[in-house]
């Protein structure tokens, strides 16, 4: 993703400005049809890939921060209760976090229109921000451990929420977690690789590839538990030794997990106990909330 493109570096007539200004396009909470510049000023762009594009934004009703998403329309939907057809996957594996019940540590969705190509989420936008794999890299590509643990209670939180709420995330990494570089307070974020929290197996992989557990290579399947603690590991090793545990397929296969020498064998023992190779010796999201290492202040 180009995280620091600015608006004025891309072309006027960008693909979203123009099915913005060509159609209009239908809120969840209201059953008239607006435009979305009506409600929101849309400010410069914050980063692009292959899903469309992310602005920053203002709720002009009283001037609250917004990220604006445009999404490119799939065949992925699902039919909620109290919403009249399938809606788009994200979209509603969203709503399923955004309830009332909410967790700090996910990001809220505001709300939504639906276009005739994109759906475009309008989101909450901390500030100040960074994503956590930008953070890291200004403070020198690894995170003290007392600074990492702070931030993986916070993720664990938000994946408890997650599963409490029938979503599995599927694409946990530093990318998709914003920090607030003020309070360290974290979000989860991009729930684009999502679907349904199932205790059936998932047979399709949506999601980084690098981070996928050794079952999906082995086996074509995986659960939704497991594979959620082997990228918590992941992420975890990544933000205190600064690179990846396994660089690909061989790797993760393998299992073969060593560690560079100013890691604790506290940290370490969390993370091996993410990264088993067999599924069934794998902690769970509740056993590692409870692990030594998180309870040191």
């Amino acid at each position: 993703m180009d995280r620091k493109r600015s608006r004025s570096d891309s072309d006027d007539q960008s693909p979203a400005k123009k099915r913005r200004e060509s159609s209009e396009v239908q809120s969840t909470g209201d059953p008239r049809k607006e435009h979305l510049e009506d409600l929101y000023l849309e400010g410069e762009l914050l980063g692009k890939g292959g899903f469309g594009a992310v602005f920053a934004g203002i709720r002009k009703a009283d001037g609250f921060p917004v990220a604006i998403k445009y999404a490119r329309k799939n065949d992925k939907e699902l039919e909620l209760p109290g919403i009249d057809g399938p809606i788009p996957l994200e979209v509603a594996l969203m709503k399923l976090v955004s309830q009332k019940s909410s967790c700090a540590n996910v990001l809220q969705l505001i709300d939504w229109f639906d276009g005739p190509q994109d759906y475009i989420m309008v989101l909450e936008r901390p500030d100040p921000c960074q994503d956590l794999f930008d953070f890291c890299q200004s403070e020198g590509g690894i995170l003290s451990e007392g600074v990492a643990r702070q931030v993986l209670v916070q993720v664990l939180q938000a994946l408890r929420h997650c599963q409490e709420s029938g979503v599995f995330h599927r694409d946990l990494k530093s990318e998709n977690l914003l920090i607030n570089t003020d309070t360290l307070e974290v979000k989860l974020i991009d729930f684009g690789c999502g679907d349904i929290w199932t205790d059936s197996h998932y047979t399709k992989y949506s999601g980084t590839k690098v981070f996928a557990p050794p079952e999906w290579f082995l086996k074509g399947q995986y659960l939704a538990g497991p594979a959620t603690v082997w990228s918590v590991g992941v992420t975890l090793f990544i933000l205190v030794c600064g690179y990846l545990p396994f660089p690909n397929k061989r790797a993760i296969i393998s299992g073969c997990l060593e560690f560079p020498p100013w890691v604790s064998p506290g940290c370490c023992s969390l993370i091996r106990r993410c990264l088993r190779r067999k599924v069934a010796n794998r902690r769970t999201l509740e056993q590692i909330q409870r692990h030594p290492w998180l309870q040191r202040k």
